[in-house]
């Protein structure tokens, strides 16, 4: 009988407690995918102030004593709490002077706080210490992103006695974030000044934790194959191609999965009317909710197209409002947005929307019941994102039969095939120019108005696509099992 495996994710969110972006989902969903194949999973994230106040109402327990955190010659008392989610055990690191603020990485999305050094050494080392303190020691610890990047380093330097066998997995969500501090926090991490050189933990002369994570895992994972190719490159590595390059031999892509209980139009109860492949009359019920609900005008012929997405750059969002105008214009389309982020993004959606009356709808912000009726009651999704390195909206898009458009990148080229192909299940384009996007769009309009048997194919190969988190799990414990010892 195979060994079940113990193994400690390390985050810095994870739904419903805490959530930015798409981490969250990861974290939410792969420890209970593990735990249902009889693995023991566990989760840490930090004691966030609107995290544990979310962890209230899920029945959060506090340690009978606290623990002492050393960093910097600054000692931190540290709490424990603990919440039961669904058979999963999360532990939220406390400290009222890193963690009992409003943000989580700073006061607002565009700015970071000054001592995000000292509070995720603070919670690296605490997670690391965890397993002392719980008596449960695991076989893996997972650490995902910068935040836990320490983590791998602090393990294989022994930094906790009681874990000389755990082995270690570092997993980049996106290369882009990767906690570059100067060179005087190096005090912070409790580590040898020694380790402070370009092999190790210095980057371009700076203290660098994803690199740290790189560096020091067992294995280092992407979230899509594709991405994890691209990340070596100079295109796609953000100054990081060198290093993840010297580490390729421990490196894979495993491409996320989306929680299928969560994202499934048959019993969502977030939508207007469920809906499968097999009787897709709910889908126009959600059609027309979501234009009365937005106030687009009901016209039969234009094409639904959403976003839902961070309003930034990267996302491809000023390529899309770069091009909409004569699509909208001539009836052929109408736009439904949900989003924040760059302001100069934001402002010219809003006037977008004051052009358009009628045809385009933006909300600014995030909105769970929203998002899920958005993408339930669109024909399209676009993605036109310059990276990607997984994604999770396009997966949500297909499972609810609202083809994507995406850019040839990432984990969009792994998850999405273009019709064009014969049995494809979205549209898809390549060189990030308004050229390549527009006339993509003008195909996948097209299909929809001239020749809507085809696209009712599309949508019914669409959902029957399996993108849910029991094969990814499969992957990860393959993974796990290579480097740990029987």
């Amino acid at each position: 009988m195979a060994q079940t495996l113990r193994i400690l994710h390390v985050a810095s969110e994870m739904v419903p407690f805490v959530k930015t972006g798409g981490l969250a989902d990861v974290i939410g969903a792969l420890p209970l995918a593990l735990k249902a194949h009889k693995h023991d999973a566990r989760v840490v994230i930090p004691g966030y102030r609107a995290a544990l106040q979310v962890a209230k109402h899920h029945g959060l327990t506090w340690g009978g004593h606290t623990m002492t955190i050393e960093a910097g010659g600054v000692d931190h008392t540290v709490g424990v709490g603990m919440v039961d989610l669904h058979g999963v055990k999360v532990y939220f690191i406390a400290c009222n002077e890193l963690f009992e603020r409003d943000g989580i990485y700073g006061p607002s999305q565009a700015n970071d706080y000054d001592d995000n050094a000292r509070r995720f050494a603070v919670f690296s080392k605490a997670a690391l210490a965890l397993p002392g303190y719980l008596g449960w020691v695991p076989h893996i610890v997972h650490a995902h992103d910068w935040q836990a990047g320490l983590v791998p380093a602090l393990l294989e330097r022994g930094f906790n006695k009681v874990l000389p066998a755990t082995r270690s997995v570092f997993t980049v969500h996106n290369v882009a974030y990767q906690g570059s501090f100067w060179h005087f926090d190096m005090k912070l991490t409790g580590l040898d000044w020694a380790l402070y050189n370009p092999l190790h933990l210095e980057h371009y002369g700076k203290l660098n934790l994803l690199k740290a994570g790189i560096v020091f895992a067992d294995r280092v994972t992407t979230v899509s194959k594709r991405y994890a190719q691209e990340i070596q490159s100079r295109e796609f590595g953000f100054g990081m191609e060198a290093v993840v390059s010297g580490h390729a031999y421990k490196l894979s892509g495993i491409t996320n999965g989306i929680d299928a209980d969560v994202w499934d139009p048959a019993t969502d109860t977030l939508i207007p009317s469920r809906y499968d492949a097999k009787k897709l009359a709910g889908k126009h019920t959600c059609k027309e909710r979501l234009r009365k609900d937005t106030g687009l005008f009901a016209e039969e012929s234009p094409c639904l197209v959403a976003v839902v997405s961070r309003l930034v750059e990267q996302k491809g969002i000023d390529l899309l409002l770069d091009v909409v105008d004569p699509y909208i214009l001539a009836g052929r389309m109408q736009l439904v947005v949900l989003g924040s982020g760059d302001l100069a993004l934001e402002h010219r959606l809003h006037l977008l929307q004051a052009r358009h009356p009628g045809w385009v709808y933006a909300w600014f912000g995030y909105n769970e019941e929203l998002a899920h009726r958005i993408i339930a009651g669109s024909d399209m999704f676009l993605m036109p994102s310059i990276t990607e390195p997984c994604g999770l909206t396009q997966l949500y898009s297909l499972r609810y039969g609202t083809l994507p458009l995406v850019r040839y990148t990432g984990g969009l080229a792994d998850t999405v095939t273009d019709v064009a192909a014969g049995e494809g299940t979205g549209f898809t384009f390549g060189p990030a120019d308004r050229g390549h996007f527009s006339s993509t769009l003008d195909r996948a309009l097209g299909l929809y108005q001239h020749f809507p048997a085809e696209w009712k194919q599309a949508v019914k190969r669409a959902m029957a696509v399996d993108n849910s988190w029991k094969h990814v799990a499969d992957e990860y414990i393959e993974l796990y099992r290579s480097i740990t010892f029987d």
